[in-house]
């Protein structure tokens, strides 16, 4: 089974959910929960494997580097900047 780390927009501003829950705190941008999530995850050595989503305006999981390039692998290497 595959892990996802999906960055939504909240009423507040962004939050990341991993494996299902949710971010305690909110961010005020997308890449700001970007790095947060990718800091709990390096914080809790869990970054291999996980596939980084973004939820388009139609509600559509897309993995992020499919939204940043349009084509492409959806999996993001630890050393990615987003």
């Amino acid at each position: 089974m595959e892990k996802y780390c999906d960055i939504v927009p909240h009423a507040t501003g962004w939050v990341y959910v991993i494996d299902g829950i949710q971010s305690v705190s909110y961010y005020h941008t997308y890449d700001l929960a970007m790095d947060a999530a990718k800091a709990k995850l390096a914080r809790d050595g869990l970054i291999e494997g996980k596939i980084f989503r973004r939820q388009a305006l139609n509600g559509d999981m897309l993995p992020i580097t499919v939204i940043a390039t349009g084509q492409g692998a959806a999996r993001i290497k630890p050393g990615f900047h987003a």
